[in-house]
Parts: C-alpha cells; structure tokens; sequence
C-alpha cells in the first residue's frame, strides 16, 4: 500500500516540476537568452571580409541614391531593401566590413527574438518559445545567410514577414475575456494595425521574394484567430493580401513566371529540392553557398506529388478545424514554397540541376523549429525539451564556427563550393582570383572547368582565352577568343580582348578592325579609345 501511495502522487510531483520550471523562466529570459547566443555564436564572423556577390553589391549600393536602388533589378529579382540597408550604413560611417557583418548578426539575434514573441503572443509556455528560438538561432543553416553579408535578404524578409505576424496576432489580455476585448477595440487601432500589417508585408517583399509568402501567412493567422473566437481583424488579412498582390506584381521577372517548362519537369524538381533539403535539415554537413542539385527522375516526382497531396489535406482539414499544430505545418509549407523548385530559380538549367541553396531554408526554420519544441514539450515534457534543445544548439556550434572560418577568404568559398556542387560561377570568380593572382596555368584549369560545366557561356570562354594568351598559347588563346564572339558577338570586351592578342603577334590591322567593332557596340568602352589612341600614335611614328 505504502508504495502504491508513493506511485500515486508521482505525476502531482511531475506536473508541479513542470510548472515550477515554467515559473522560473520569465517571458524576458525566453526574449533575451536566444538572442544573446545567436550573437555569441556569430561573434567571430565580424572579421572576415566580404566574398562573392558581397563584393559586387555592397561597392554598387555604395554608389547608387535611392531611387536607383528601387530601380535596381540586381539580376532579374528586385530587392531594394538590401542595397538600401548597405547605402544607409554606407552614409552613416558603418560601412565597413566588420560593420557589415556585424548588422547581420543582430538581424539574426532579433529574429530569433521575433520567434520567440510569436510564440508567446499565441499563448504557447515560455520554455517552448525560448527552445524554437534558441534551434532556430543555432541550426547551422543559418550561417549562409548570417556569415555571408549577401544573406541580408533572407535576415530581412524573416524580420519584416515575424513582424507581420506579430502585428496581425497581438499578445491576448489577461484581464479581459476575449469578447470584451473585441467590442472594445476601436476603429483607429484596427487601422493603425492593419496598416503597420501590409506596411510590413510590402517591406518583407521588397527584401526577398519569400517575403511574398508574408501576406499569405498573416491572413491564414487571422483566419485562426477569428475561428478559435480570438479578437482579429477580417481588414487586416485583406490589407495583408493586397499588399503582398501589389508587391508580386512589382518584385516578380517576368521570366520566373513564364519559363515554359512542363509540369513534369517542375515537379521533378520539387522533389528534388525536397530531398535535398530534408537531408540537410536531419545532417547539414558540405555546406556551400551555390548549391545545385542533380535533378533526380521518377521518384522526384513522386515525392512532388505525395507533398502536394498532403498540402491539399492539410489545408482541407485546417480550414475545417483550425489547429495550432496545423497552422505550424501549413507555415512551414507556404515558407518552403518559393524555394520548393515548382516555380524554378534557374530554369535554364533544371533539366539537369536545381538551385538549392540553404539560405531558402533560413525562413521555413522558424516553424519547424516551433513545432520540434511544442512536440517535445507536449509528448515528452519539459525536461526532454531543454535536454534535447541545449544539445542539438551545442553539437551545432562546431559547425557554425567551421562556416564562418569558410568565410575568411574569397578563394576559400569558392573551392568549398566546388568541392560539393557543379558551380559555374564558382569556377568563373575562382579563375578570376587566380588571373589576379599572376597564376595562369590555375586559372586556365579553372576556366577549362568552367567551360565544361556551361559550354554555351561566352564570358567564361573569353577568360580562357585570356588565361592561355598569358600562357604564351596564342592558337589556343585565338580558338577560345574566335568562340566566344560566336556565342556573344555583342560583347566589346570579347573584341577588344581578341583585339589585343592581334595586336601582340603585329596583326595591327587585324587588331584595328576588331577595336572598331567594339566601339561601334559601345562608343564609350574605355579600353577600345585607349588601345585604338595608342596603336594610332605607334603607327604615325
């Protein structure tokens, strides 16, 4: 009898540890702690210097008055924000590298403090909203985005798309019942909120195209509000969509919507994103910034189609009976969609490779990470929680701290890259590093790669040449130069290049025709008038 007394009173003892833990975790620490580690643990980003696209957008923001940046396609894709964000440090005396970095970190500790307010303001324990917050900061994912100053658009699009949330879902009264809360609130908070709702939807569309997903999402949260009888705003959802509809219309290429590829082909590629990404979510080892995924066959497809099968009763079922655990998955699937392949980032290549950077994944963690932890805390408890949160956010800091030693150098990410994935542009910015470097033979190697890898660009076919005319191997230098105008006869540098090969074996003739051609492309190309001036001066002596 004794021991079954004892039995007895076990689960009273185990439900007020839980409680009492709960009490002792304040709604500030769950803010604050993840914050603070995610700045700890990107703490040594601050001195590496700036790699890849970094060095072409941040010198280009620099330059360049507002409107130029919202004028500015950067590519095709529009995203205004973060060249604006560069010039704004830049005219603030902050734009410096270690600057640079160091805005990143922060966005990334007020990010998972964002997580962390969502979570609480929709009523969930303040151990499972400081757990998702500290998995979401610390999950080697993110370093792409944290570590590399060109991530800024995903820390953006995250920061503006939470804040939407927030505002669209605010924190429940204590004191008042919910109807109460409802008739009292007045006209011009309801404005004031929808406003700062689409306000944010346009700004997390206007850093990323992800951040179209913002207005989506902030009308699914009032659709759970209004269902679960919680104080919401019907005008704030449709705020939100339109906001999100102009946007598109705006920050969209025409191109990414009008690439005739079959169905077939982009479901292959969803399926291939989707594996892809579920390895890396489960073991995020080779990490590198352009990664490209061999399209897979049949079974791609067929893990497409089984997602979109469970997407459609997902949402049957949400909208039948709105759960929070169904608003998690749903988040996770409107997230995961623009980076999902069903709308192809490069559809050039997608026959052979899909573009699958980890960076598509920073956003989508958020969710994931908030269902991981109320899993966790619901079927195992509070102790399985912190055991399990502080050893996955430990066993992540080795590979964190590894990414951002990836960084410390251009030539560094460059060769990671192509260790793991069939980069073009890699082996194109790694042959340039190499040119600088006065070490042709490694950079002919590079191009002779590059080639292989995109055989019909004309640009990497001119810097072949120009690393076997430094070679000494004109016959090779003149076949690569003859090639490459083949496939971009537009290009004043490939004929003012050629141009110059002709003129260091004395074809001057030859050499004065091709710089011609060049300036009839382009009347202003510097190196054309200066080569064209200097080979006249020769010829008059």
């Amino acid at each position: 009898m004794a021991s079954a007394a004892k039995q007895s009173v076990r689960p009273d003892r185990a439900g007020r540890t839980a409680e009492s833990l709960s009490r002792k975790l304040p709604r500030w620490a769950a803010l604050l702690g993840p914050a603070l580690f995610a700045v700890a643990l990107y703490l040594p980003s601050l001195g590496n210097p700036l790699v890849w696209d970094d060095e072409l957008h941040v010198p280009l923001a620099r330059e360049m008055t507002v409107g130029e940046a919202f004028g500015n396609a950067g590519g095709e894709y529009r995203r205004p924000l973060v060249l604006l964000s560069y010039l704004a440090q830049w005219k603030a005396g902050a734009g410096a590298d270690a600057a640079l970095h160091a805005v990143n970190v922060l966005l990334h500790s007020g990010n998972a403090m964002l997580l962390a307010l969502l979570l609480l303001n929709m009523g969930l324990p303040t151990e499972v909203a400081a757990c998702a917050a500290l998995l979401f900061a610390a999950h080697p994912l993110q370093s792409g985005s944290v570590a590399y100053v060109s991530g800024r658009t995903d820390l953006l699009a995250a920061a503006f798309t939470m804040t939407a949330l927030i505002v669209a879902q605010p924190a429940p009264s204590r004191t008042e019942p919910a109807s109460t809360r409802v008739r009292s609130t007045s006209r011009s908070r309801e404005m004031c909120v929808t406003l700062a709702c689409a306000a944010c939807v346009a700004l997390a569309a206007l850093s990323k195209e992800i951040g179209l997903v913002a207005g989506p999402l902030a009308a699914l949260f009032v659709y759970y509000r209004i269902r679960r009888g919680r104080p919401a705003s019907l005008l704030t959802a449709i705020a939100a969509l339109m906001s999100c509809a102009c946007c598109a219309l705006w920050v969209l290429p025409p191109a990414a919507l009008a690439a005739n590829l079959p169905m077939s082909l982009r479901l292959r590629a969803a399926g291939t994103a989707a594996v892809t990404y579920a390895g890396l979510l489960v073991w995020p080892s080779g990490l590198h910034l352009d990664r490209l995924s061999p399209t897979r066959g049949d079974e791609a497809l067929v893990i497409a189609l089984a997602l979109c099968a469970l997407a459609a009763a997902l949402s049957l079922r949400f909208a039948r009976a709105p759960t929070l655990a169904g608003l998690g998955l749903l988040s996770v699937l409107a997230l995961y969609l623009p980076g999902s392949g069903l709308i192809p980032v490069a559809p050039a290549i997608v026959e052979r490779f899909v573009f699958t950077p980890e960076q598509f994944l920073y956003l989508p963690l958020a969710p994931l990470c908030a269902l991981l932890a109320a899993a966790l805390h619901r079927y195992s408890g509070n102790s399985a929680l912190l055991v399990v949160t502080a050893t996955l956010a430990l066993a992540s800091v080795p590979a964190v701290l590894a990414r951002q030693r990836e960084f410390a150098g251009a030539e560094q990410v460059y060769r990671a890259t192509l260790a793991h994935s069939s980069s073009a542009r890699a082996c194109f910015n790694l042959g340039g590093l190499q040119l600088d470097d006065l070490r042709y033979a490694e950079a002919a190697s590079s191009y002779e790669r590059c080639v292989e890898l995109s055989p019909h660009d004309g640009g990497a076919r001119g810097q072949l040449a120009i690393a076997y005319q430094k070679l000494g191997r004109a016959d090779q230098a003149r076949a690569n130069y003859r090639r490459a105008i083949e496939l971009d006869d537009r290009s004043p540098l490939l004929w003012s290049n050629f141009a110059t090969l002709d003129a260091n074996e004395g074809r001057y003739g030859d050499a004065r025709e091709k710089w011609q051609h060049a300036l009839a492309l382009d009347p202003s190309f510097p190196p054309a008038l200066s080569a064209l001036e200097k080979l006249e001066r020769a010829m008059s002596r």
